[in-house]
């Protein structure tokens, strides 16, 4: 765990001569002129996982600095055409952020497509939502055979996620009585 953004292991205690580094575990001897305030060993890595700590910790003490000094950071850019030519100066860069945004968009129309199934079939949906949560116990992915319940585990005997069945069922009742079906048609019976 963490206190005040320091691991835990990094505390002195009284009792203890050397201090301990809370990044890699190590005892270490402290520099002389640093004393009581050295909390971490001289590894390279430790220093730096320690100022990634410290710099979270001003920042979000600080955020209006961060917010003027982007400002800063844009308007430097922009006077020089900087994103310009970097871009034509790294190609691999431009490459692979122009893929992270084909996967980005391909996921977002992925997720716009099956919004619109579910708005123009709301009553297939949440039939395979409850047939999923009888195979799975959980509603999600399907899970190998020997994790799954039985049906009669969880649909006919209420045990296990019979809450998540008794809510699907709800679900589905209030979409047919919304539609003004009938309930023995869609097969919604218990059991």
């Amino acid at each position: 765990g963490t206190e005040d953004g320091y691991p835990v292991v990094g505390r002195r205690d009284s009792s203890m001569t050397q201090p301990r580094c809370p990044y890699c575990g190590r005892w270490f001897e402290a520099e002389p002129g640093k004393g009581e305030r050295q909390v971490t060993c001289l590894d390279p890595e430790c220093q730096s996982a320690h100022k990634k700590v410290l710099d979270r910790r001003w920042h979000a003490a600080n955020p209006e600095r961060t917010l003027g000094r982007q400002g800063k950071i844009r308007d430097w850019a922009a006077g020089r055409n900087y994103w310009c030519e970097r871009r034509h100066t790294h190609a691999a860069y431009v490459e692979r952020n122009r893929e992270q945004t084909r996967e980005r968009m391909r996921k977002r129309r992925q997720e716009r497509r099956q919004a619109r199934g579910i708005l123009a079939n709301p009553m297939g949906y949440l039939r395979d939502l409850r047939a999923d949560v009888c195979k799975t116990r959980t509603g999600g992915p399907r899970r190998p055979t020997s994790e799954v319940a039985t049906v009669d585990d969880v649909c006919k005997t209420r045990s296990g996620d019979g809450v998540l069945v008794r809510m699907v069922d709800y679900l589905l009742a209030r979409e047919l009585f919304a539609k003004h079906e009938d309930l023995a048609a869609a097969g919604v019976a218990a059991g």
